[in-house]
């Protein structure tokens, strides 16, 4: 039986890597001793499969993953067990019944939203947020170098990688923003992006970006990855 689910990583385990946070959750699924099903082969491992990763540094309120069980389980059960054998910063949220030839994570999810807390020069007004951000997203293109370990600095537009974008509140911006096999945009590039436009734009840290979620973009909205089109309930 194969379950999708979510989980939050929040302040404590922020600087933990996408591999450490694998080995992690194969922890935890021992620890709560689940009837897990194992790969095969010499070093056979927990079947979980992991949504697209999740930048060192960042907390994220709704990561995924997928597992199969040798026996079936009640969601609410499953995620009791889960939470009672996990460290107080990884929260396990929701767990839902998937069919066996459900899309994968990594070919299904191709949405990140971000809230990014900025913090100015100048005390800026509502008002003023939002002027900015409509003229930040009403130019033609948003470019930006990307720099990358062991390869060549290239030019990307990040205008045709932002979905949506938002004021939530004072000094809170909300990103859509295109992530997994299709890309990805980094809060850092969005921040660096917004501070050549506005200097009086403060560099941030990464206790000012939240990652709300990952979803799929259906053109009109972002939905969970276990909503009821992709399980087939």
């Amino acid at each position: 039986m194969n379950y999708r689910i979510k989980f939050a990583k929040l302040e404590d385990l922020m600087y933990i890597s996408h591999l450490e946070v694998i080995k992690t959750l194969r922890r935890i699924i021992r620890r709560a001793e689940l009837p897990a099903a194992f790969s095969q082969g010499y070093n056979p491992r927990i079947n979980l499969a992991i949504g697209p990763p999740l930048a060192v540094g960042l907390i994220s309120k709704g990561e995924y993953f997928d597992l199969e069980l040798e026996e079936e389980m009640e969601p609410e059960k499953l995620l009791a067990d889960l939470n009672a054998a996990s460290p107080e910063h990884l929260k396990f949220l929701k767990a839902v019944a998937v069919p066996d030839d459900i899309r994968s994570l990594s070919s299904l999810v191709d949405t990140a939203i971000y809230t990014i807390n900025f913090d100015y020069t100048e005390a800026k007004s509502l008002e003023a947020e939002r002027k900015m951000l409509e003229e930040f997203m009403n130019q033609e293109e948003i470019m930006i170098i990307r720099h990358r370990r062991k390869k060549s600095d290239r030019k990307i537009d990040l205008k045709k990688r932002i979905f949506s974008a938002e004021i939530t509140d004072k000094n809170k911006w909300k990103f859509a923003v295109v992530t997994g096999s299709r890309g990805n945009v980094r809060p850092e590039e969005l921040n660096r992006a917004l501070r050549e436009k506005y200097p009086e734009i403060k560099e941030f840290s990464p206790l000012q970006v939240v990652r709300e979620g990952v979803f799929v973009n259906d053109g009109e909205k972002f939905d969970p990855p276990y909503a009821e089109k992709f399980i087939g309930s």
